[in-house]
C-alpha cells in the first residue's frame, strides 16, 4: 500500500512516520497518544495523500475537545502546525524532516529574506521592508524567531490565523508562517524608528505580539506586510447638510470599506422629513433615504468578497425622523424603510433621560430650524447645560411644523422593543461622552465608532470650489473637517497583569499605535490630517473574565468592582506615562495646550482627586506635573474594543465580556471550532457564563473600569427575554446612564427556545 506525498510522488505506507507526527503533537501534554490513533480510525487505501491522514488526525482530536478535556484542543493545534510547516516548506523549497528529533526546525532562518524579496518583487508584500532593511537586518532578526512560540496557540487560533491573516500566494498558498508573520508586523511597525534603532524596537514590538502579551488590531495583522498598509480598524465621519456632502461622504464609504475600515456615521444634521429645500417646503425626504443608501454601499463594497462593509449610524434621540429610524432593521413596517445591513445608534442627552424619570413629554425637533442658535453653532454642536437652555427654547419657540411633541416614556418603550427584537441600536450617552472629553477645548464629540468604544472630536468637511483647469483637469477643493480613526491595541490579561508587566507592555504598546500612526495608509485625506493633529490611539484588554476567574474573584461582587479599579488605574497610569515619555522625544500632539491633559486634569478629575481615588498608590499629582511640562503624544488612549477574533487568535476570553458558555461550538469562516475558556478543567466552578450573571453587575464593573478610561467600552448586556421583561431592561439602561457609561453596544438575547441547564452539573 502506497501513501501519495506533498510533492505527487508515492511512497511505502508507514505507520511509524503516522506515530511520529502523533508523538510530537501530544509531547508534554497530558493525553494518550494511542487514544488519538484509535479514535481517528484512518481507513487506509492505496494512494491515500498524507494531507488526508493528517486532517483527519486534526478532525479527530478538535472533536475531543471538552471542558473535562481541553488539552486536546492543543494536540489539534500541533498537529495543524505541522500540517502548515510542511506545506510552506515544499512551496519555499526546503525539507522538514519527518523523522523529528532535538534537531527538527520547522522554521528555516536562512530563507526569510529570500521570502520578503521574492514576494515583494511579486507586489505581495510591499517592498519598503526591503527598502527600510538590509540584508543583514533580515539575517539578525530571522534569527530572533522563536518557533516555540507557535506552541502557544490552541486549534482555533491557529485555524483562525492560518485561514485568515497569513499572506498567501496569487494562487491562494500560505507562504508565511506564525512566526514570520509577526517579526514582519513588528518590522513594519517599527519603521519610523530611527535606523539606527529600527532593528532593536522590531525585536521589542515582536517579543510583545508572539509571546501574546499584547494584540493589534485586525487590520494591522493583515495588512502590516503588505503594500497597502491600512492598519486602523474604524472611522467615524460627519455628514453636513448638504447633498455635496451627504454623496461625499458615501463616496468615502466607500474608500474606507474597500480597505476593510469599519465605520461609524453620525447623521444628525441632516434636516428631516418634510423640511424645506431652497425654500419649498415639503420637499426634503428625510434621513432614511441616506440610511439606504450608506446600506447598499456597504453590501456592495464587500472587500474582496470576504465580508459586507459593516457601519453604525447614529441619529439624535431628538431628531424628528428618530421614530422612523428605530424601525429600520425590525421586520415589521414598510420595507422601502429598511436598512437591514448597517446598525443603527441613537444619541442621548441627559435632558432625554431626566424627562423619562419624570414620565414628562418629549419634543423631536427638525435640524433644519436649529442652525445658528448661539455663534453660529447648531443645537447639536452643545452639550450639557447650554444644550438645555436652547433646546427648550426650540421647544418653545419653534412653529409646530417644526417640531413634534411625544411621550418620553413611550419613545423610550419602542426604543427597547426594538432592543428585544434586533440587540440594537446601540447607546450613546453624549453628555456623558462630552463632559469628560480631554479635548473639548477644540471639539465636539457626536457619536462613536462601529464598537461604540472611541469617543473623539469631530467635524464635517465643507466643499470650498471645484476648479477647472486649462488642461481639463477638475481640482476639488475642500476644508477637512474631523474623521476620527481608530488605533487600536489590546493587552492580554492572562499574561500582562502585575505593575511591573504592566510597567513594561504598555508604554511600548503605546509606541508601537502612535507607530501605527506614521506608517498608516489612509483612503481618504480626512484621516490623515485628523490622526496627524491628535495622534490618537485606543488601549483594551482581552482575557479580563480569565484573570478574575485565575485571581479568585466573583463577577458579582463588590470584590470584582475594587478589582476592575485597580486594574484599569495601572493600565491608565502607564498609558499616559508612556504617551509622556514618548512627547519627550517626539514632541506633543499638535493640539495638546488647552487640553485637560495640559492642566494636569485626568479623566475629568484633578490630580488630587485622582491621588485619593488611587488604589495603586501611584503619583498622580508628579505624573500631572510632568505631562504639563512635556505634554503627551496622543490626545486619546484608552478604550475597550471588542477582540473577537484576537482573542480566538491568542485563546482569551474576549475583551472585558463574561464567557458566553463553558463549550460552544464556534461557526465561522473557518468552519465549526471548539470553544472552552482558558484552563477551563482547573476553573470550571469559578467561571459564570454570561446568561448566568446579573446584569447590573455586568454594568457596574463597566462603571468601575469607566473611572480609568478617557473614551468608552464596548460594553454588551446578556439579556435571556423569560428572565429579564421590559422594566428590567430599561433599568439596566437607566443604571448605566446614572453610573457615568458614555455607551452600550449589543444586547445580545438568549434564544426563548432554548432549554436551560446548569452547565456546571452537565457532563
Amino acid at each position: 500500500m502506497h501513501v501519495l506525498k506533498r510533492s505527487g510522488k508515492k511512497e511505502s505506507l508507514d505507520i511509524s512516520k503516522i506515530r511520529i507526527v502523533i508523538d510530537f503533537a501530544c509531547k508534554d501534554i497530558d493525553v494518550d497518544p494511542m487514544e488519538l490513533e484509535l479514535d481517528a480510525q484512518i481507513q487506509f487505501r492505496d494512494c491515500i495523500s498524507t494531507k488526508e491522514i493528517q486532517q483527519l488526525l486534526i478532525r479527530t482530536a478538535a472533536e475531543k475537545v471538552s471542558p473535562q478535556t481541553p488539552q486536546w484542543q492543543y494536540v489539534a493545534a500541533r498537529l495543524l502546525l505541522y500540517d502548515l510547516y510542511k506545506d510552506v516548506g515544499h512551496l519555499r523549497g526546503y525539507k522538514v524532516k519527518d523523522k523529528i528529533n532535538g534537531k527538527y526546525k520547522p522554521y528555516n532562518p536562512e530563507s526569510f529574506y529570500r521570502l520578503v524579496k521574492t514576494y515583494a518583487e511579486r507586489g505581495i508584500y510591499g517592498d519598503y521592508l526591503l527598502k527600510e532593511y538590509r540584508e543583514e537586518d533580515f539575517n539578525l532578526l530571522s534569527k530572533a524567531i522563536d518557533p516555540d512560540r507557535d506552541l502557544l496557540f490552541n486549534y482555533t487560533g491557529i485555524k483562525v490565523l492560518a485561514d485568515r491573516y497569513l499572506v498567501r500566494d496569487e494562487e491562494g498558498n500560505i507562504i508565511e508562517l506564525p512566526q514570520e508573520m509577526y517579526m514582519l508586523i513588528a518590522m513594519t511597525l517599527a519603521l519610523p524608528e530611527k535606523r539606527e534603532e529600527r532593528v532593536h524596537y522590531a525585536r521589542l514590538f515582536y517579543d510583545l505580539i508572539s509571546k501574546q502579551e499584547v494584540s493589534v488590531a485586525t487590520p494591522t495583522l493583515m495588512n502590516a506586510r503588505r503594500t497597502h498598509t491600512q492598519l486602523s480598524s474604524c472611522f467615524v465621519l460627519t455628514v453636513d447638510d448638504d447633498l455635496y456632502d451627504i454623496f461625499d461622504n458615501v463616496q468615502k464609504a466607500g474608500q474606507i470599506s474597500k480597505f476593510a475600515g469599519g465605520l461609524g456615521i453620525y447623521l444628525g444634521k441632516i434636516r428631516a422629513t418634510g423640511a424645506p429645500i431652497r425654500k419649498f417646503k415639503g420637499a426634503s425626504s428625510g434621513v432614511l433615504p441616506v440610511v439606504k443608501i450608506l446600506n447598499d454601499v456597504m453590501v456592495y463594497v464587500d472587500q474582496l468578497g470576504m465580508r459586507k462593509g459593516s457601519a453604525s449610524i447614529t441619529l439624535d434621540i431628538w431628531h424628528k425622523d428618530v421614530v422612523d429610524f428605530l424601525e429600520v432593521k425590525t421586520n415589521v413596517g414598510d420595507e422601502r424603510k429598511k436598512a437591514h445591513d448597517i446598525h443603527p445608534a441613537i444619541a442621548i442627552p441627559d435632558l432625554f433621560m431626566k424627562r423619562l424619570k419624570e414620565r414628562g413629554k418629549w419634543t423631536l425637533l427638525d435640524p433644519y430650524y436649529c442652525k445658528n442658535l448661539k455663534d453660529g453653532k447648531n443645537l447639536e454642536d452643545f452639550y450639557g447645560e447650554d444644550f438645555e437652555k436652547l433646546y427648550q427654547k426650540l421647544e418653545r419657540e419653534l412653529p409646530a411644523y417644526a417640531k413634534k411633541e411625544v411621550d418620553a416614556f413611550e419613545l423610550w418603550k419602542r426604543l427597547l422593543t426594538v432592543v428585544f427584537e434586533t440587540g440594537e441600536p446601540y447607546i450613546f450617552f453624549r453628555d456623558t461622552a462630552n463632559r469628560l472629553n480631554p479635548n473639548k477645548h477644540c471639539g465636539i464629540v457626536y457619536s462613536s465608532n462601529l464598537c461604540h468604544e472611541i469617543v473623539q472630536n469631530m467635524s464635517p468637511s465643507y466643499h470650498l470650489e471645484d476648479v477647472l483647469l486649462e488642461d481639463g483637469s477638475i481640482v476639488h477643493r475642500k476644508k477637512a473637517g474631523d474623521v476620527v480613526v481608530c488605533n487600536l491595541g489590546s493587552i492580554n490579561l492572562g499574561r500582562v497583569y502585575t505593575k511591573e508587566e504592566m510597567e513594561r507592555v504598555v508604554p511600548l504598546l503605546v509606541r508601537m499605535l502612535d507607530n501605527v500612526i506614521s506608517i498608516n495608509f489612509y483612503a481618504i485625506k480626512e484621516a490623515q490630517w485628523t490622526n496627524a493633529r491628535y495622534r490618537s490611539i485606543g488601549i483594551g484588554v482581552s482575557n479580563y473574565h480569565y484573570r478574575l476567574v485565575k485571581e479568585g474573584i466573583n463577577w458579582e461582587s463588590q470584590e470584582h468592582l475594587e478589582f476592575a479599579e485597580a486594574l484599569f488605574e495601572r493600565i491608565a497610569y502607564y498609558a499616559i506615562k508612556g504617551s509622556m515619555e514618548l512627547a519627550k522625544e517626539r514632541g506633543a500632539y499638535p493640539l495638546f495646550e488647552g487640553s485637560d491633559w495640559s492642566k494636569g486634569v485626568f479623566f475629568g478629575r484633578s490630580p488630587e482627586e485622582n491621588q485619593e481615588l488611587s488604589r495603586n498608590s501611584f503619583d498622580w499629582r508628579a505624573l500631572a506635573e510632568e505631562v504639563k511640562k512635556f505634554g503627551m503624544r496622543n490626545a486619546y488612549l484608552l478604550a475597550v474594543m471588542p477582540t473577537g477574533s484576537t482573542s480566538l487568535i491568542v485563546g482569551a476570553t474576549p475583551s472585558v465580556d463574561p464567557i458566553f458558555a463553558k463549550f460552544y461550538k464556534e461557526e465561522n469562516m473557518s468552519g465549526i471550532l471548539p470553544q472552552v475558556p482558558p484552563e477551563i478543567d482547573r476553573y470550571f466552578w469559578h467561571y459564570k457564563s454570561a446568561y448566568h450573571i446579573d446584569q447590573e453587575w455586568v454594568i457596574r464593573s463597566a462603571a468601575a473600569r469607566q473611572l480609568w478610561i478617557d473614551q468608552a467600552q464596548s460594553l454588551n448586556l446578556f439579556i435571556d427575554p423569560e428572565k429579564i421583561d421590559g422594566p428590567k431592561l430599561s433599568r439596566l439602561y437607566e443604571l448605566a446612564w446614572e453610573l457615568g457609561l458614555k455607551t452600550v453596544y449589543y444586547t445580545r438575547s438568549k434564544s426563548i427556545t432554548d432549554i436551560e441547564e446548569c452547565e456546571s452539573c452537565s457532563t
